[in-house]
């Protein structure tokens, strides 16, 4: 199912503001804060989504992308609806002026506020009811994202890790004297999604997201990126056509309210 949108808005280039958020729920590592920072640190989000849809993304057109918005209330979709409240993350592919409306995903997210002294900490709930709520609703598609907040490890907490460096434009690399590095993302995502494995059935799709290690900044990008653990998402028995079409409705009126992501670097 397919949408042509009548005035597709110009997606942001890096550095322009995307969204603004009170400071308060930056030091809080407040849901919404966490959400928006998933989504605007483009290579991470990029990476979740091929996690989610790896066989869809790997032959994805040039002029594609996905227009994400976090936060919708679920009545702009489905007026007599009342749970979830929120979508917390919905994702629509594009190609062109095109929506591929039955690849939409709808995304439940939980923050995981752990630490060194508490790896074992977890969400009150792991988002199952409210994804399977979600399935019942007629989305193509349903994933629950647990997205990781912690501090550091202490050094003598870690451990080596392995380390290469490219030496030619064929991707030739040579072998370089292993490294400390702190793996509590690592250890973190690993339990995060362990526990999702366990508790979420097949079709919903499984996304574990180590955001940073620091407690004010979660738009820090300076310690890298570590690879996302993800499930594909299945597609659902029925997709609801009146659904997708309120999707379609609402990404017109509401373009502004969406991040364009595009699939390929701008020319």
């Amino acid at each position: 199912m397919r949408y042509r949108l009548t005035n597709r808005a110009r997606p942001l280039q890096d550095g322009e503001p995307a969204f603004a958020i009170p400071v308060k729920m930056l030091r809080h590592r407040h849901e919404l804060a966490a959400t928006i920072s998933f989504i605007t640190r483009r290579k991470l989000f990029g990476l979740s989504y091929w996690g989610l849809q790896p066989g869809y993304f790997d032959r994805m057109p040039q002029d594609s992308g996905v227009l994400v918005r976090p936060a919708v209330p679920i009545a702009e979709l489905v007026p007599d609806a009342t749970f979830p409240g929120d979508i917390d993350l919905l994702i629509v592919p594009y190609e062109g002026n095109e929506l591929v409306l039955d690849r939409t995903i709808a995304i439940e997210i939980k923050i995981v506020r752990a630490s060194f002294a508490k790896q074992g900490k977890s969400p009150n709930d792991f988002g199952v009811t409210q994804a399977t709520a979600l399935q019942k609703l007629g989305f193509p598609y349903v994933a629950i994202a647990h997205l990781i907040v912690s501090d550091q490890s202490p050094r003598e907490a870690w451990r080596p890790a392995g380390l290469v460096r490219i030496i030619g434009p064929d991707g030739l690399a040579e072998q370089l004297p292993d490294i400390e590095t702190d793996w509590l993302p690592a250890d973190l995502m690993e339990r995060s999604f362990g526990r999702m494995q366990a508790t979420a059935p097949e079709p919903i799709g499984l996304v574990a997201a180590y955001l940073g290690p620091n407690d004010e900044n979660l738009f820090d990008v300076a310690h890298g990126t570590w690879f996302p653990l993800c499930r594909a998402a299945q597609s659902g028995a029925k997709s609801n056509s009146a659904l997708l079409a309120a999707v379609a409705a609402l990404v017109e009126r509401r373009q502004d309210y969406f991040l364009d992501n595009p699939r390929y670097d701008p020319a």
